[in-house]
């Protein structure tokens, strides 16, 4: 299977789980599903835009399926699982903790004969850990504002950070 073809099939798998174990466990009342649009910033190779999906399974705890893009010279892709832990509300401001594991793309130079540089696109296992603020303006939608740090586990693969602001919606609500 070609490098390119293992993220994607990632994000469909775990997209195909998460909605399956969302239906059979999730908390009367609390929104199954929870769909949020990002734009960040962050150090390399933090993604610039993407999309989260969150699966309530308690009315705690959800499962976060997330995939992002950001624009250089490999047109790099990350996608991750995480658990999200929501902490006591205060008013209409839910923090969370966040923590998951995920693949990302980046890219690395190296000298072609001549002396030339050239990137070369890799891929790492990246773990994260963080959390964040969600915003209910009212049942249908909200704000959100997520910091992670990330760690990818693979060659030259480095940690960085990454902040974004999203808004949430939530379907059928």
């Amino acid at each position: 299977m070609k490098r390119q073809s293992v993220i994607p099939a990632a994000f469909v798998i775990v997209l195909a789980a998460g909605p399956a174990t969302a239906q059979t466990t999730v908390a009367e009342g609390a929104a199954p599903v929870e769909v949020t649009p990002y734009v960040s910033l962050g150090s390399y190779p933090s993604s610039r835009v993407g999309t989260a999906i969150a699966f309530r399974l308690t009315p705690e705890l959800s499962v976060e399926s997330e995939v992002g893009y950001r624009h250089n010279p490999i047109g790099a892709l990350s996608m991750s699982a995480s658990l999200l832990f929501d902490l006591p509300r205060l008013g209409r401001v839910t923090p969370y903790l966040a923590a998951g594991a995920g693949l990302e793309q980046y890219a690395t130079a190296f000298q072609l004969p001549g002396g030339a540089l050239a990137a070369q696109q890799r891929t790492a296992v990246a773990i994260n850990a963080g959390g964040g603020l969600e915003v209910s303006v009212n049942d249908s939608w909200g704000i959100r504002t997520d910091a992670r740090w990330f760690n990818g586990l693979g060659r030259d693969a480095g940690e960085h950070v990454r902040i974004y602001d999203g808004v949430t919606f939530r379907p059928g609500r």
